[in-house]
């Protein structure tokens, strides 16, 4: 195999790649440190205020005031999530460094499965919105689910000719 070089196509896969992981890793430091401090909006449960308002009939603020224990829940659960990119994102990091930039094909499987199978989650998680008539957006989409999403394919195939 020739020497790792950042212009070929295995260099921007893994550059792809590196973003993505990097992405999971700063939303997932940042979100505990950030929530509930106008950064991290309470105005949005999951995808905007408009779409998740559609969905449960009522703002996220009313939902705030009607129900305070729903705070706790939220927050509780967004700290859970943001471990997981936290996790998720430092594997990303080291199967793309350790493995794939090294020339290893089960990395670069590794990091295409990864980024498959979590896209019907992403479905599910959509589903009631549209169920709902929400009019989801791109720009109501969290970008931990669609920036990943638009890396894929060109870093799997960029990835693919240059183990090839």
């Amino acid at each position: 195999m020739e020497p790792f070089r950042w212009g070929s196509p295995l260099g921007i896969a893994v550059a792809l790649f590196l973003v993505w992981g990097a992405i999971y890793v700063i939303i997932g430091v940042l979100t505990p440190l950030l929530m509930n401090r106008g950064i991290v909006s309470p105005q949005i449960l999951i995808f905007s205020a408009s779409a998740d308002t559609v969905l449960l009939g009522a703002t996220p603020d009313e939902l705030w005031r009607t129900n305070p224990p729903l705070v706790t829940v939220r927050t509780i659960l967004v700290q859970i999530f943001a471990g997981l990119l936290l996790t998720t994102g430092m594997l990303v990091l080291a199967v793309t460094w350790y493995g794939l930039r090294t020339g290893r094909p089960w990395a670069l499987g590794a990091l295409a499965l990864t980024g498959l199978v979590v896209l019907p989650y992403w479905w599910l998680a959509y589903l009631p919105y549209a169920r709902a008539g929400a009019q989801v957006g791109l720009g109501d989409v969290p970008p931990f689910m669609w920036i990943p999403a638009a890396l894929l394919i060109p870093a799997v195939i960029l990835g693919w000719l240059g183990l090839r």
